[in-house]
């Protein structure tokens, strides 16, 4: 429900609506207590309260019940990882040339208009990056896919030249990260479907080879291979395949990435406890800001 919501402003912008909103409704209450949009604008505060509060109590909830693992023990499916960002090549940030992993730069026009003389702040460009970067624990090293992350608690630059505002969000290469997302372990090694299709491309690789074949499984030396004969040749093909792809899967660098299935797929600045903490404690005051509202709303009713 909550998979696509960027969660680094919205409990600051949704309790100033809050309490914006529960001022109008009093107000209008005191001008006109029969009027129904006091109880309009209690009930919208009321449902936005609880939702955030939700909102915010599900955050807690994922990155309390995500499997913790280090990479090299990692197994392949929803886990969340902590450890140091780093890129196999230099990369820097568009307009501060600041090193680092990940970036989003916004350019804004920053003049007065001079015909209505009115500031004009309008969003000129917007750039993010997808190059992958490394994530690297105690115990391996995985790459990292940002695309459809959403990434908070980046460090921010900003500056102003010839009339444009320059801002810059980035993650800094060298820093601790923490992530939540889809570890991509075996990619297409190791499934049945590739496994089958292999086996049989082996197999007709073989047909064409007769003698060869032959010299291989033909047991009782009648010079053809009878039926037993060729499940025996299947059986082998298919463990020459199996080997073969588990040694691809070992030699692997495996992915995370954002999750086909919609779960959260998060890249942080900030460690887990902390993350934890910052929830549990905006979902309580936005679930007690809920309670007042809902107590008030029924004492003027």
């Amino acid at each position: 429900m909550f998979e696509g919501v960027n969660s680094k402003n919205i409990n600051v912008i949704a309790l100033a609506l809050a309490c914006a909103m529960l001022f109008v409704a009093f107000q209008s209450y005191v001008a006109s207590p029969e009027a129904p949009i006091w109880r309009v604008l209690f009930a919208i505060a009321t449902g936005l309260t609880l939702l955030i509060s939700l909102f915010n109590y599900s955050r807690l909830l994922k990155i309390t019940e995500a499997p913790t693992s280090t990479i090299a023990s990692a197994a392949q499916g929803y886990i969340e990882l902590q450890g140091v960002a780093s890129t196999t090549k230099l990369f820097k940030t568009p307009y501060h040339d600041i090193p680092c992993v990940w970036y989003r730069a916004y350019v804004y026009a920053n003049r007065v208009d001079p015909e209505t003389n009115k500031p004009d702040n309008r969003l000129l460009n917007y750039t993010e990056s997808k190059q992958l970067f490394q994530l690297q624990d105690e115990s391996g090293v995985c790459m990292v896919n940002p695309a459809g992350a959403e990434v908070i608690y980046a460090e921010k630059r900003t500056h102003i030249k010839n009339d444009h505002r320059y801002v810059e969000e980035y993650l800094p290469a060298g820093k601790p990260l923490y992530l939540l997302g889809y570890l991509d372990t075996l990619h297409h090694y190791n499934t049945t479907r590739a496994i089958e299709k292999d086996t049989t491309d082996l197999l007709i690789s073989w047909k064409k080879n007769p003698s060869k074949l032959l010299r291989s499984f033909d047991q009782n030396l009648n010079g053809q291979i009878d039926m037993d004969e060729w499940e025996l040749a299947r059986t082998e093909a298919r463990r020459e395949v199996e080997a073969r792809h588990q040694m691809h899967a070992n030699n692997e660098t495996y992915t995370l990435t954002k999750p086909k299935n919609g779960q959260l797929f998060l890249i942080s600045a900030l460690s887990p406890q902390t993350l934890r903490q910052q929830y549990r404690h905006w979902s309580s005051i936005h679930f007690a800001v809920f309670v007042v509202i809902l107590i008030t709303y029924i004492k003027l009713s």
